[in-house]
Formats: C-alpha cells, structure tokens, sequence
C-alpha cells in the first residue's frame, strides 16, 4: 500500500496518487479544522432550535448556505419575522467575502481537462477554514493532485458540520443562549489564527497588522462595515508600502 505521508520531489511536495492527496487532506481536515467547524455548528444549531426553526431547515441551510454569519443572520430574521426577500438579500450580502477567496484558489484547481461543473461544486464546498489552508498548500501540489487536495479537506469539513448540526439540534436544551452564540464565535476566532499562522510574506503580515490596528477605530463610526473596511485599508496601505519588496 502506498504512503500517504508527502514526497518531496525537486521542492516540491507530492503523493503518490490523486487518491493519497485526498485521503491525507481528509485526515487533516478531520483533526482541529473539523472540530472547530463543528463546535460552531453546534452552537448554529442550538439557535435554530430555540428560534423554533425545524431540523430539516438547518440541515437544508448547512448543506447549502454552509456558511454560519449567514445562517445566523437567517434564523435570527426568520424568528423576527422579516421578510422572505430581505433575508435572502442579507444571506448573499453575509457571503461576498467568498468571492475573492474562489478567484485566488479556483484558479489554483483549474486543468485542461477539469470540467466547468467540477470546479462550480468544488466552490460551493469552499469554506473559511479551508481556503485559508490550502491557499497556500495546494500550489506546492502537483496539478493532478491539487484538486483531490481540495476536496478530501474541504468535504470532511462539510461532512463534519452537517453532523454537528443534528448533534447540536439535539444537544440544544442542555446550552445556554450565551454558550451557543459563544460555540458559534468559535469558528471565525480559528480562522484568524489559522491567517496568522499561515501568513509568510512581508506583504500579508504588514496587511494583518495594520487592518487590525485599524479595526477597532472603524467600529466606533460604522460598526456594519468595520471589518471589510478595516481590511480594505489595511491591504491597502501595507500594498503601497510594501509594494515590490514583499
């Protein structure tokens, strides 16, 4: 049987076949990125229930939305009463930081014969955690192997948090509403670290620091756009600063 465990061949990391790539990448996601998905999804779960929003619904909304600000923010307009079409603008709104992360790692997966609706559902798959993991590992693959990479991590996620969320459905009567919404504050604190930790160059350090530092003096004038502005500018400043020595 061959090894799972990564060749280095001319510098560049790879497995012995696509199926070896899937399978390493499954047991990585299933260790800390899985459970910390999970502990999230556990939390979303115990909020849909005491917002009387059916199990069927927020198994529905993981497998498809798999996306927690946004399923938040759906229960919690859903309990309130809004209507149909303003939650279904606030979901997608809660969602477009996806679209910079598929257009840095879609383009990564991409080979001649890979087929338009294989990388449409590679996308839906994509999550925070993921992405921010292999982002960076999937460019020392192989092309061949890249794409198994991808999936065999960002599958056992999902997988992982459909199966939290019954769990916690569950689970839900024996949380507290402060311990469900602080399990659901889990997930996005793990993807900073795991930002931070992965972060190499001069660029994405300086980009991190300075939209941190600029955070929190942004909140106090628009706390709805503080974050994304705070990245903005962030980016921003550490590009011209650090413009082609990172």
């Amino acid at each position: 049987m061959a090894s799972a465990r990564p060749e280095t061949r001319a510098g560049v990391a790879t497995y012995a076949s696509p199926r070896e790539a899937f399978r390493a990448a499954a047991r990585i996601s299933l260790g800390a990125p899985s459970a910390v998905l999970a502990a999230g999804y556990i939390g979303f779960a115990a909020l849909a229930k005491a917002g009387d929003f059916p199990l069927w619904a927020a198994l529905l909304s993981t497998a498809t939305i798999w996306a927690l600000p946004g399923q938040i923010v759906m229960v919690e307009m859903s309990h309130s009463g809004a209507a149909h079409l303003l939650i279904v603008f606030a979901v997608a709104l809660t969602a477009t930081r996806f679209l910079p992360m598929t257009l840095s790692l879609m383009p990564l997966l991409r080979e001649p014969q890979r087929r338009p609706w294989q990388l449409y559902l590679a996308a839906h798959i994509l999550a925070m955690t993921n992405w921010a993991l292999c982002v960076r590992r999937v460019p020392e693959l192989p092309p061949e192997q890249r794409m198994a990479y991808f999936v065999g991590f960002a599958l056992s996620n999902w997988l992982a948090c459909l199966a939290a969320t019954a769990a916690g459905y569950g689970l839900a009567g024996s949380f507290s509403p402060l311990v469900s919404r602080s399990l659901a504050l889990v997930s996005p604190l793990y993807f900073l670290l795991i930002m931070v930790g992965e972060t190499r160059t001069r660029l994405g350090i300086a980009s991190l620091a300075l939209g941190a530092a600029a955070g929190p003096f942004l909140y106090r004038y628009s706390p709805e756009w503080s974050v994304l502005a705070a990245g903005l500018l962030g980016g921003t400043l550490a590009y011209f600063a650090l413009r082609g020595r990172a």
